[in-house]
């Protein structure tokens, strides 16, 4: 449910399928499930059926397919819903597997293969999935994207593989490759992949770079304020004199810009308060915070410790959780994540990771 260009990236998702003619979807939820059924609701609004199935507990992909076994017949994509791919891909999976009767996963070339699942082809078919293997021992640069095209039999091969723990759909498909062979279909076109936190930054922008600027009637902008490049701006948004939108901006309903502020590859959720001559760039600010005047975001790389892992050179300004109030004049380091609800003084300086409804005094 995290905005990008201003909508949800499942919406987006929902809507490629809706896209190529499928009519029936199932969402497997679970924790906050409420606000995925409340936004989608049956899904006329999107020209289809919506029915949801939760899995509690969550015990991987496997598993969470095989919840949705009753309400589906015949072949049928599976996709993760942090996947953003071109609607077209889907009908070409679906084709694949009505061609071969084969299950089909759609996998594209990457530079890092240690995120994703590895697969290795022959002739097409896959010979080898292996799941975020070590830099050091990589079989191949072709990842599985998520996006799967199945027959009914897949949930015997669900029910046949064993457990180990959470029981994830690449390893059902890795059991069964030499009975029930899965083939490949190569992608090149743009895929959006929302992981880790900065992910959502790189997303929004490849989003704007397909659907170009997105500008609402609605909003409030001031004469002299400027939107340059393409950024999205949700209604009741109001942007003062003076205020800048460089580059890769989504600005949820409800934010306020002060005066002379400059925004530049930031997501803005609803109803954020950002003061006068503050300047943000590459972070996150989360719903109904509150900045005061001449913060500072600077933005750029930096190495960031993340589940005990440590990511180099990430391009990340931060995150500002969901009703932090920053003071005056705070200044906030590259690859700063400020917890929920957190108050800061005027003129401190952050850095690291804050903790949940802090308190943070300069000095």
């Amino acid at each position: 449910m995290l905005p990008v260009a201003n909508k949800p990236l499942l919406d987006h998702v929902v809507s490629s399928l809706a896209d190529q003619g499928i009519d029936e979807v199932v969402l497997v939820v679970g924790h906050h499930r409420e606000s995925i059924q409340s936004y989608f609701g049956n899904g006329s609004d999107w020209g289809v059926d919506i029915d949801y199935v939760v899995q509690e507990p969550r015990r991987g992909t496997g598993d969470a397919l095989l919840q949705a076994e009753p309400f589906v017949s015949g072949e049928f994509i599976v996709i993760n819903g942090d996947r953003i791919v071109e609607s077209s891909l889907i009908g070409e999976l679906l084709d694949r597997q009505r061609e071969t009767t084969n299950a089909c996963l759609a996998v594209t070339r990457v530079d890092d293969a240690t995120n994703y699942g590895v697969v290795s082809i022959d002739s097409g078919n896959v010979t080898d999935i292996v799941e975020k293997p070590p830099a050091y021992d990589i079989p191949s640069r072709l990842a599985n994207i998520g996006v799967y095209a199945f027959g009914p039999e897949i949930f015997a091969g669900i029910r046949q593989t064993e457990r180990r723990g959470e029981l994830g759909l690449t390893d059902v498909l890795a059991e069964q490759l030499e009975s029930h062979p899965v083939s490949a279909v190569r992608y090149d076109g743009p895929w959006l992949d929302l992981t880790e936190p900065w992910d959502l930054l790189s997303v929004n922008a490849g989003m704007l770079d397909i659907t170009g600027p997105q500008v609402s009637k609605q909003a409030s902008i001031h004469e002299q304020a400027t939107i340059s490049g393409a950024n999205a701006v949700a209604p009741n948004v109001d942007i003062g004199p003076g205020g800048r939108l460089l580059r890769d901006c989504a600005i949820g309903k409800g934010a306020r810009i002060g005066a002379n502020t400059v925004l530049s590859n930031v997501v803005v959720l609803p109803d954020v308060h950002i003061g006068p001559g503050s300047t943000l760039e590459d972070c996150i600010v989360g719903e109904g915070a509150t900045l005061g005047a001449n913060v500072t975001v600077g933005g750029g790389t930096t190495d960031i410790t993340l589940d005990e892992r440590v990511y180099h050179d990430v391009r990340f300004g931060g995150v500002i959780g969901d009703s932090v109030e920053l003071g005056d004049a705070v200044t906030v380091d590259p690859g700063t994540i400020v917890g929920n609800r957190t108050t800061v003084q005027n003129g401190s300086t952050l850095q690291g990771s804050i903790e949940f409804d802090a308190m943070v005094r300069r000095g």
